[in-house]
């Protein structure tokens, strides 16, 4: 990621460029695919369970059928995990790093006044494929450790909204119901269907936000 930005940083780029951009920054990752390593690594257990839970909910996340996945047998799962609600909260805690500290890194590294980083953190978030999102959020209905590690990602991606919107100049409680409310418009977003957001709707999305 270095290398990436010591050339060119995310503020001067246009929207695709920042999509493209953040993909090359998490290859290898579970957007990217199981990695390229032949030995079956911890790693590889937990992007194959956030694939999993991508393409078949929570009931694709089972010890045998990843096991199948991956051409080995359970005993390697048990060289890793304790158990599978071990390897649950593992997943999850995968899911929590790559979709949202590693975001908020991203953009923090990128740089730029508090406008550009706005624009960078809905630009990326906005493009992602939601099916994991929806997967885990269906999950914690049924399931308190998933909704306690749901409940503590959400108010991490409401708080530095609200920490960017707060140095925008809106007020504390201003910047924090402006974070909530736009968050949960995301939501909205990744279970209706439509067409892709533009970056001219970016930028009008971000006009409502920043005040004049």
């Amino acid at each position: 990621m270095r290398s990436l930005f010591s050339t060119c940083t995310l503020r001067t780029m246009p929207y695709s460029m920042v999509i493209i951009a953040f993909a090359i920054a998490i290859v290898n990752t579970f957007w990217y695919g199981t990695g390229m390593e032949e030995r079956k690594t911890r790693k590889s257990w937990l992007d194959a369970g956030l694939q999993a839970l991508a393409s078949e909910g929570a009931d694709g996340l089972r010890i045998m059928l990843i096991a199948e996945k991956l051409g080995v047998t359970k005993g390697s799962f048990y060289w890793h995990f304790k158990n599978l609600e071990e390897y649950q909260l593992a997943v999850l805690g995968q899911w929590e790093h790559l979709h949202t500290e590693q975001i908020i890194e991203y953009v923090e590294h990128a740089g730029g006044e508090v406008h550009a980083k706005l624009y960078n953190l809905v630009a990326v978030t906005v493009s992602s494929d939601f099916s994991l999102s929806r997967a885990i959020r269906s999950w914690s209905l049924v399931n308190q450790n998933v909704r306690e590690v749901q409940a503590r990602v959400d108010q991490k991606r409401i708080e530095y909204a609200a920490k960017l919107l707060r140095a925008t100049g809106w007020s504390k409680d201003d910047a924090m119901t402006l974070g909530r409310w736009g968050y949960c418009a995301l939501i909205g977003h990744s279970v209706l269907p439509g067409p892709p957001i533009t970056e001219k709707q970016i930028k009008l999305i971000l006009s409502t936000w920043i005040p004049r």
